[in-house]
This record gives structure tokens, C-alpha cells and sequence, in this order.
């Protein structure tokens, strides 16, 4: 069986934000392929290792616990680890963290899982006066670093056909979307409770805070509805002079949120990637009303298993409070929509492949 270490500098056992999900999700899948060992920069608790070894059954290596290092020092720590260690590939999570395979003493198969192009993002958020509040690329910049992978995974279609655009060698990229599995809620004969659900990525609290200026006056007037609002976007909130707006917080349980929202909503503008909330209301089997730029990844199941609705969510979320056959019937198409196209085995089969397959001679 294959050895593949796993590198990255997000902290994914904490479960609050969709690239920590997408990351869990890779790691529980790969753990179950292949012998693999995860490589966090840290900083983080000693009692992480023996945690994420119970839940995951993986081998967790915290590079520092204590504090921040810069590239140099996370570079030498990586280094020293991989002495005694030999591996048949290596995954670098993030465009940002290659600085990794400098580090590497040995030829090994190396992929990158990029979650976002960003030369595309740094682009959408300069279109609507975000820049430099992330760190951004150019586009030739990015395609250079990309070449020097064996592979290059992206989450969904658009980015996939992007980056076969942006390299040499279209046969490097693997599209690698996010699996989900299908959770079964009662329909409740009413709706009561509209939700989204959200980290406080920049993206995700524009979104919820343009909704709440432009749409939920004109919902909350007309019908007796309630927008409970979940997750660390609540902390860059403050809607205490709007009716029926609840912040909620961090709730661990997904299960529970979508047990009792009736709607998700997911009105983003701009960002990059693929929506995994979005993913996740569908696998809930919630209807969900998003925009054109949240349906990313997600087209082929448009105002079928979702509402789409850039200037008319208003229409659409009235469409759904009034029609219980339209809700019985987006929840019916949102779970069909995840089995055909979002399963573990069909996401990850190109990663996996690519990794059975690689030969280090060639």
C-alpha cells in the first residue's frame, strides 16, 4: 500500500469553515486508500496528535506547537521529519505551502490541491473593491508554480477548464469536487426558520450583510419567517435593529441546524472555489436559494435541486415559504443531485488513481 503524506497549515480538526470540511473529508478518504500520515505546521495543543488519531485513525505530526514560524523554519522542520521517513507522494494543501518541496530530500510523486485558483480570485475580489485583503497571484506566477506538480486537483468544472488553459500539460489536472452524504429531515408544513450558515471568510459576511440591506425587509414584512444566521461570520455581524435576525454562533451541530431551518440561503457575490455549504443544504435536502456566482461547480442542478437568484431573491424565497409541493420537490431532486455527482468514490477516484498509477521512473 502507498505511503502519502498530507501537508498543511490548516488546523481542519476544528470543523468551522468549508476548506477545514474539504480537507477532513480528503483525509478520511485517503486514510481509507493508503497509509497516510498528516503534517500540520501548527502552532497547536500536544493533546491535537491524540485526538485527531481518534477520530481519524491517522498519524498526525505537528511541526511546532508553540508558535508561528515563517517558511524557513516550518521548511527545516519538514526537512528533519522526512530524513526517516520516505513517502510515495506528497499533497500540499494550498498554492502558498509550496514552498515545501524544497524540503523534500527525495523524488516523490507531488500534488497540489488548490481549493481556489487565485489569480482568479484575487480578480473577483478586486471587482467589487476587496483587494489585498487576501493574499493574491497572477495568473503567469500561479501557472509556474502549477508545472512543477505532477498533479494539480481542482474543486470544480470552471476552475478545472481554467487552469487546462493555464499550464502545459492538461493531463496534470484532476477535478476533485467535495463528497457529501445525504442526510433526511421532515418537511415542516410551514416555514418558519430561514438560515445560512457561514465562516467569517470576507466573502460570507458580504454576502449575508448585502441580503440583509436589500431582501429581508421585504420578506420579514410579508411573511412571519425568522433568518437564524450560524457560525463565525456572526462575529462580524450586528442586525440588532432588524426584526427577526438571530445570531446564532458556532454550532457544531450540523444536524441540528438543518433540522430546523426550513430554507438555506447562500446569497455570495463574489469569492473562488466551490460552495461546500451549498453542498451541504442539498445532501440536507433543504431548499436553497443561492446565487449564479454560489452555483459554481453545482450548474447541471440549477432552479432543479436549487433556486438560483441574483437580483430576485425575494421572488424565489417567497416562491418557496408559499409552495410546500415546491419544497417536496427540491428537497427530492437537492438529495438525487448529491448521489449522481457527489459521492466519496466518484470525487476522489481521480486522486486516487493518479496516486495508484504514478510511477516515479517514468
Amino acid at each position: 500500500m502507498k505511503k502519502v503524506l498530507l501537508f498543511t497549515d490548516v488546523d481542519f480538526w476544528e470543523h468551522c469553515s468549508g476548506h477545514r470540511v474539504r480537507i477532513a473529508a480528503l483525509i478520511r478518504y485517503l486514510s481509507a486508500h493508503f497509509i497516510l500520515t498528516v503534517v500540520n505546521t501548527g502552532p497547536a495543543h500536544d493533546t491535537v496528535e491524540r485526538m485527531v488519531n481518534d477520530e481519524y485513525g491517522i498519524e498526525l505530526i505537528i511541526l511546532e506547537h508553540e508558535k508561528h514560524l515563517g517558511s524557513k523554519g516550518y521548511g527545516k522542520k519538514l526537512k528533519s521529519f522526512l530524513k526517516s521517513r520516505n513517502f510515495d507522494a506528497l499533497i500540499v494543501e494550498y498554492i502558498h505551502n509550496s514552498y515545501c518541496l524544497n524540503s523534500l530530500p527525495y523524488d516523490c510523486q507531488v500534488i497540489l490541491d488548490t481549493h481556489d485558483i487565485i489569480s482568479e480570485r484575487t480578480r473577483e475580489f478586486k471587482k467589487f473593491n476587496y483587494g489585498n485583503s487576501l493574499y493574491e497571484m497572477q495568473e503567469e506566477a500561479e501557472a509556474e508554480i502549477f508545472n512543477i506538480y505532477d498533479h494539480i486537483i481542482m474543486i470544480n468544472q470552471l476552475d478545472f477548464d481554467k487552469a487546462c488553459l493555464m499550464i502545459d500539460d492538461c493531463q496534470k489536472i484532476l477535478l476533485c469536487p467535495h463528497p457529501c452524504e445525504i442526510y433526511h429531515h421532515e418537511l415542516s408544513p410551514e416555514v418558519r426558520k430561514i438560515a445560512f450558515i457561514a465562516s467569517s471568510y470576507l466573502p460570507n459576511t458580504d454576502s449575508i450583510k448585502h441580503f440583509v440591506a436589500h431582501c429581508w425587509d421585504k420578506i420579514s414584512s410579508k411573511y412571519n419567517v425568522e433568518l437564524d444566521i450560524y457560525g463565525t461570520v456572526c462575529t462580524e455581524l450586528d442586525f440588532s435593529n432588524k426584526k427577526g435576525i438571530n445570531l446564532k454562533g458556532f454550532e457544531s451541530n450540523l444536524f441540528k441546524i438543518y433540522e430546523e431551518a426550513d430554507i438555506i440561503i447562500n446569497p455570495v457575490r463574489f469569492g473562488a472555489g466551490l460552495k461546500i455549504k451549498n453542498l451541504e443544504a442539498l445532501a440536507h435536502g433543504k431548499p436553497l436559494v443561492t446565487t449564479r456566482h454560489g452555483a459554481r461547480g453545482i450548474e447541471t442542478g440549477a432552479n432543479n435541486s436549487y433556486l438560483v437568484a441574483d437580483d430576485g431573491f425575494v421572488s424565489a424565497l417567497s416562491d418557496l415559504i408559499e409552495s410546500k409541493l415546491l419544497r417536496e420537490t427540491m428537497q427530492q431532486n437537492a438529495h438525487q443531485f448529491i448521489v449522481q455527482n457527489f459521492s466519496s468514490s466518484q470525487c476522489f477516484k481521480p486522486l486516487h488513481d493518479a496516486i495508484i498509477e504514478f510511477d516515479i521512473t517514468q
